[in-house]
């Protein structure tokens, strides 16, 4: 899976003009410098833009592949070459352009770099935030079956299937844990992993919605993976990888998740999920963990 990140492009207004700023020739870095960016090769995958309606919006969009080496300039002039590679979707939405890249801590440096932007602020993040009480939201809806998103009064086509697995931080900060597995929130382990957590940093997770019988997502802070050998659904059928995955990441950023941040949000505006809930949630834990060390020592 590889983590990407979403971004808007506060300077430009026209796609075209911001596909053609893309592939267009890239300044190599200054051969000074410790890391130098060289050698690119960019593609515009698609001749015409392709379109898709999201959200009640028409998304114009297209995808770019790109490539460069990455030298590190050693103290004994041992040149050290790694080729990086990866991908651009590229759309707009409401006049507003916006890009989803899959690189994270790099993300802006290269976009930047891409786009021959040398000013301030022509780039902002637009990614979403996930919290530490988001993910134990998602957690408690899955353990209690009541995984249905509500689109609307009389549509529930977007259904959280399972999780996966999560990671964390557990109280004392120092040892990192992480909980996998088909059966994950069964197994006695991953009960105590969720009283000791004080931190939930990443979280992995298995929606459905509409044609779509499987996406299978990581959510990790402000990143957003996919897994494509996962995923079943309409888009399969599509006439290459690059639009299959141009549409799964424009269907997750603008409609399955902003869906899940509001179903959470109307959870706790009608004190369906708040501090208290958290912590009855604990409580009902801490008494299955009991329950299944009691069968276990019983087995025994």
């Amino acid at each position: 899976m590889i983590a990407t990140t979403r971004w808007r492009d506060t300077n430009a207004k026209s796609l075209e003009k911001s596909i053609n700023n893309l592939i267009s020739e890239v300044i190599s870095d200054d051969a000074n410098s410790n890391i130098v960016w060289e050698n690119w090769k960019l593609e515009k995958k698609f001749d015409e833009n392709e379109k898709i309606s999201l959200n009640g919006h028409e998304i114009e969009y297209n995808y770019v592949n790109y490539s460069f080496d990455q030298r590190t300039i050693g103290d004994l002039s041992d040149d050290r070459l790694v080729k990086r590679e990866g991908f651009v979707i590229i759309y707009s939405k409401d006049e507003k352009i916006n890009y989803i890249i899959d690189q994270n801590t790099s993300a802006l440096k290269l976009l930047r770099k891409l786009l021959s932007y040398t000013g301030k602020n022509e780039i902002e993040m637009n990614s979403f935030n996930f919290t530490n009480d988001f993910f134990m939201w998602l957690i408690y809806r899955v353990y209690y079956n009541n995984a249905a998103i509500e689109i609307s009064p009389t549509d529930k086509n977007l259904r959280i299937d399972a999780i996966k697995g999560f990671k964390g931080s557990t109280e004392d900060l120092q040892t990192k844990v992480s909980a996998t597995g088909e059966t994950v929130m069964n197994i006695i382990s991953t009960l105590s992993f969720l009283l000791e957590s004080s931190k939930l940093n990443q979280i992995k997770l298995d929606v459905a919605c509409r044609g779509h019988t499987n996406i299978s997502l990581i959510l990790k802070k402000q990143t957003v993976s996919i897994s494509l050998p996962d995923y079943s659904g309409t888009f399969e059928s599509e006439r290459s990888e690059e639009l299959q995955i141009s549409k799964l990441y424009l269907m997750i950023y603008m409609e399955i998740l902003p869906m899940l941040i509001q179903e959470y949000n109307t959870d706790i505006a009608n004190k369906l999920w708040s501090k208290v809930v958290n912590i009855e949630f604990m409580k009902d834990i801490g008494e299955k963990l009991r329950e299944e060390i009691q069968v276990k020592i019983s087995s025994l």
